[in-house]
């Protein structure tokens, strides 16, 4: 190929690397695309304006975004370089529709009388700039698009079977597991998980476990820290109770049941279900957030004048036995009317003896034994109908369209019944203990907890206007039980 030149001199093309998997973690591979790369520029006669790198990343993807590629054309586009040139064209792209986007700039280029380059270390044949070249691009990227289909396809299938023997899944070990052969625990990472479950379930919010693990230096495997969605992410993943997990989903085996997998488990799989069951009220409203962790009664205090509710402020000490804050409605910019305030302290002494009072109640009252879970033959009989259905679509006697249609909803409410069964289990296993004296534990317990305990008992805690001057009345403190 004979050298071109540009309009005011040597042709500025651009160099453009990519490698789809980078085992070696250190871009070695690209490396070398680029010095080949160069070669052939020196060869060429043409100079090297820019450098493309897209490091482990895939071009046979639609919806990878290839940062550099993207910047590549809209240089070419701005003129801003005059071509490309690549190690090969599976390398510059495996995907029909981004060649032709390539193709119709090449040939917009011809029509403006602008002349563009493109070239190849291994094949110097497939030429955008001429017709010849692109026939033969085409092909090549139809027959590389055809290739990593059949690859995607062997692994899907390859890690389906693997999810179907409940086998470990490819990658680290993740935290709580072995590096070495990722099966077993250890013992003080499963046990930061298992207190970390413990906690959320306690009322503790996820930021707040964070923190705790950020203060006690606890990190992953690769060294970080682990923030608030990391640790939410870790604790939801059927893994933590020994459910295999595929395509981001928890797998289940051909009677509907989750498949479980070779390794051991953190927590049980009731303890798991509880948790996603919290977590789900959580993203659904259904439970308070605690936003503000410092006060017991902050948005659970209520104006007795106007209903808004009430926010926490701390207050200036003048002595020791001055206040620390007080609960105030906002003023009327803020939604509230601002004639309602209280000293703090006072009123959560109150409301806690109150829900001692509760806790004292429901020490005196245990029941010899939990009720029944009521659901366990429609789930056994629905759990037997899934089977049946499988049966007769893997025998053949049942179209793959009637089996979805009939097996939708079928897996829907299985599901609900299972996570229905595991809160009643956990719920019994906490009545078979007895319940929790609040008394005994209250300073135990965080903030959060505390305020959990408190909406347990009560709606909300109306706070009335001062019936008796700057004197606390308790008559003034209106809690609303549920």
């Amino acid at each position: 190929m004979a050298a071109r030149r540009g309009a005011s001199g040597p042709m500025r093309v651009g160099i453009y690397t990519r490698i789809g998997r980078d085992d070696e973690a250190e871009g070695l591979g690209v490396v070398r695309q680029e010095e080949d790369c160069r070669l052939r520029c020196a060869a060429r006669g043409w100079e090297v304006a820019e450098v493309y790198e897209d490091n482990d990343l895939s071009a046979y993807q639609r919806r990878t975004v290839r940062p550099e590629f993207r910047r590549m054309l809209e240089d070419l586009k701005a003129g801003r370089i005059d071509g490309v040139v690549a190690w090969d064209i599976d390398r510059f792209t495996r995907q029909p529709r981004e060649l032709e986007a390539w193709i119709d700039e090449y040939e917009d280029a011809e029509r403006r009388e602008r002349h563009l380059a493109f070239d190849s270390v291994s094949a110097s044949d497939i030429d955008l700039s001429t017709e010849n070249g692109r026939f033969i691009a085409r092909i090549k990227v139809t027959v590389a698009d055809k290739s990593s289909a059949d690859t995607s396809r062997r692994t899907k299938r390859k890690h389906l079977e693997l999810a179907a023997q409940g086998r470990l899944p490819g990658g680290r070990a993740p935290y709580g597991w072995n590096r070495a052969d990722r099966r077993t625990l250890v013992p003080e990472e499963a046990e930061n998980l298992r207190k970390a479950v413990t906690d959320f379930l306690g009322g503790v919010r996820w930021a707040s476990i964070a923190r705790e693990w950020r203060d006690k230096g606890i990190r992953s495997h690769s060294g970080g820290h682990f923030d608030d969605s990391k640790i939410r992410r870790m604790l939801l993943n059927p893994r933590l109770c020994g459910y295999r997990m595929h395509q981001g989903e928890l797998f289940l085996d051909e009677h509907g049941a989750p498949v479980v997998g070779d390794w051991e488990p953190v927590v049980t799989p009731d303890e798991w279900y509880l948790l996603v069951e919290k977590v789900r009220k959580v993203s659904e409203g259904r439970e308070a957030r605690d936003h503000a962790t410092k006060y017991l009664l902050s948005g659970i205090a209520r104006c007795g004048r106007c209903g808004t509710k009430m926010r926490a402020f701390p207050s200036y000490r003048k002595s020791k036995t001055s206040s620390r804050f007080r609960y105030a409605c906002p003023g009327r910019n803020d939604g509230g009317c601002g004639g309602v305030a209280r000293v703090g302290e006072p009123v959560d002494r109150l409301v806690r003896n109150a829900v001692f009072i509760s806790s004292d109640k429901a020490l005196t009252n245990v029941r010899e034994r939990p009720p029944e879970w009521a659901g366990e033959e429609e789930l056994a009989s629905l759990e037997r109908d899934m089977a049946e259905f499988k049966q007769a679509w893997q025998a053949k006697r049942l179209a793959a369209a009637r089996y979805i249609a009939l097996t939708e909803d079928l897996e829907k409410r299985i599901a609900d019944l299972r996570r229905e069964r595991a809160l009643h289990r956990a719920e019994a296993a906490t009545f078979a203990a007895g319940p929790v004296d609040i008394r005994e534990r209250w300073e135990e317990l965080t903030i959060e907890q505390q305020r959990a305990a408190v909406l347990k008992v009560f709606r909300a805690v109306v706070i009335k206007p001062s019936s008796n001057g700057p004197v606390f009345d308790p008559a003034d403190i209106e809690p609303v039980p549920r």
